[in-house]
């Protein structure tokens, strides 16, 4: 059998800070230091990435635009509302269905980019008709345009653009706007 020894375990005590009190400062200048070290290597990530996001708006003199691959071109809301007026494009819109319905550019096909190989098809002769595509989606921080007009590309159409400042931008300038699921 076991012998039980009948002297009590003392815990250790820590050593008491220098000030006398608990290291809460040390704790919380700490955790600062984590945070401002994260939020800076994250806009330099995000700086240095292909596709990151800009940080300041799309389509303001002098605001950063978006980086698009070789071939795919970029338009401006100005051309975009030309374009619209003069129907010279074909729109597609890369957001969800549900976005598309809840409004969109009028005339614009939705393609969301998440169902590009399931929904192509069934656009690639109104697509092949069109004298150029123009592609948008969310906004400047949106990649889904981005990513539809690379496909397009990659499938052999050449005349392709990015509305890169999206909807939001179409929306605040007051761009004319359709709801439901037709063009």
């Amino acid at each position: 059998m076991a012998k039980w020894s009948s002297r009590r375990i003392q815990p250790r005590r820590q050593p008491p800070s220098s000030s006398g009190r608990t290291d809460l400062g040390t704790v919380l200048l700490g955790a600062l230091a984590i945070i401002v070290g994260s939020t800076v290597l994250g806009i330099a990530v995000n700086h240095f990435a292909p596709r990151g996001i800009p940080l300041l708006g799309g389509d303001i003199e002098g605001a950063p635009a978006l980086s698009l691959p070789p071939g795919i071109l970029r338009m401006s809301l100005a051309e975009t509302k030309a374009a619209v007026e003069a129907q010279s494009a074909l729109f597609l819109d890369a957001r969800t269905d549900y976005e598309y319905a809840e409004g969109h550019i009028p005339g614009a096909l939705n393609l969301p980019a998440y169902e590009f190989e399931e929904r192509f098809p069934d656009l690639a002769d109104l697509i092949e008709e069109a004298p150029s595509l123009v592609v948008y989606c969310g906004g400047i921080e949106c990649s889904d345009a981005t990513e539809i007009a690379e496909r397009l590309l990659e499938v052999g159409h050449t005349d392709v653009y990015v509305f890169e400042s999206g909807w939001q931008a179409w929306i605040d300038s007051g761009g004319a706007a359709k709801e439901g699921r037709d063009p």
